[in-house]
């Protein structure tokens, strides 16, 4: 993965017409918006390794979304946005660009790329920036909507697996976690909670996510773990001062830790969120409240390993979620 800086000055060359389409070598996949973003575009650099075996496959992002790409043996490199990523994006000699993101940043970079094929989902203003630009047409989970944005490369594939790879070190902590708490993955109803989310409007109470452990807990015999990713420790503890029995606590697992330990548990519930798309990427369960404003058609895989409950968040009752996630385990042949 190692990355040459250029001596030759930026250019802004001439905005050519509509290309032809041109075999791709080296491409370059921009994608800054967030963890679960990065995660969710990972099925796109297998398509294209699979449908373009030599191309090298490189991806400009944001720093805490670098461990989501770091183990991935598809990716010939990864360049994180900021001071000296365009020098590092000129020495590939990149050919293609594929733009997630179409904001001014993101259409920047791709401009000044040097890249003869410049790919984006259509906007008006979008002939500034790209010359390939294929019309959005939503195809429900978000997944195959960006497989949509290959086409022009001749890449046609429905494999919706999102890839995330862990280490050895990463399984020991998660395992050493379990140990210390006296839990058993083979025999132990182990569900995690992520209750928070960046966005207020996805958000269930933190008292609904407490009742419902403890519903859990109670009637089924679970071990709740409650994750806490940086900064949202006290949100955590606050919804757990609202619970009537003791639950479990994660608050120092990274991004890789998480993935380790989601192939140690039996189920995880919580907000649309990046540990739901990381616990996708590992095959586990998961059951997702959903807001109004948003909904599994889009987010949630169209697997049945995946169970949900959508309504307005500040009615939904914690019953009725309970209710649905018995069903949802029942339905897995984790009940019984």
């Amino acid at each position: 993965m190692e990355l040459l800086t250029p001596n030759e000055p930026y250019t802004l060359t001439p905005l050519p017409c509509t290309l032809p389409f041109m075999d791709p070598k080296r491409i370059l996949l921009i994608v800054f918006k967030g963890i679960g973003d990065v995660l969710l575009t990972t099925p796109l650099i297998r398509a294209l390794k699979k449908r373009h075996p030599s191309a090298e496959i490189f991806f400009l992002t944001k720093k805490p979304s670098e461990k989501i790409l770091r183990n991935n043996p598809l990716v010939s490199g990864i360049i994180i946005r900021g001071k000296g990523a365009l020098k590092r994006i000129r020495a590939l000699k990149l050919d293609t660009v594929i733009d997630f993101m179409r904001s001014a940043p993101s259409g920047w970079y791709t401009r000044l790329s040097g890249a003869k094929q410049r790919i984006a989902f259509h906007y008006p203003l979008g002939f500034f920036f790209y010359n390939i630009m294929p019309r959005y047409r939503d195809r429900g989970y978000t997944v195959h909507n960006r497989l949509r944005l290959l086409e022009p490369l001749d890449v046609r594939d429905g494999d919706i697996k999102l890839d995330l790879n862990f280490t050895g070190e990463n399984a020991a902590k998660a395992d050493a976690f379990l140990a210390a708490a006296n839990l058993d993955p083979a025999k132990d109803l182990i569900i995690t909670f992520d209750i928070t989310s960046p966005r207020g409007h996805r958000m269930w109470p933190g008292e609904k996510f407490a009742t419902l452990a403890d519903a859990l807990s109670e009637k089924l015999g679970a071990r709740i773990i409650f994750l806490a990713g940086p900064g949202e420790l006290n949100c955590v503890k606050k919804a757990l001062a609202a619970a009537a029995r003791p639950h479990l606590v994660a608050a120092d697992f990274d991004l890789l830790d998480l993935a380790a330990f989601f192939k140690r548990v039996k189920l995880h519930v919580g907000t649309t969120s990046s540990p739901m798309h990381i616990a996708v990427s590992q095959g586990a369960p998961t059951f997702t409240v959903y807001g109004a404003r948003n909904g599994p058609e889009n987010w949630g895989p169209p697997l049945a390993l995946h169970g949900y409950a959508q309504g307005d968040l500040a009615g939904l009752a914690p019953d009725e979620v309970f209710e649905k996630i018995k069903r949802h385990l029942e339905s897995l042949g984790i009940l019984i």
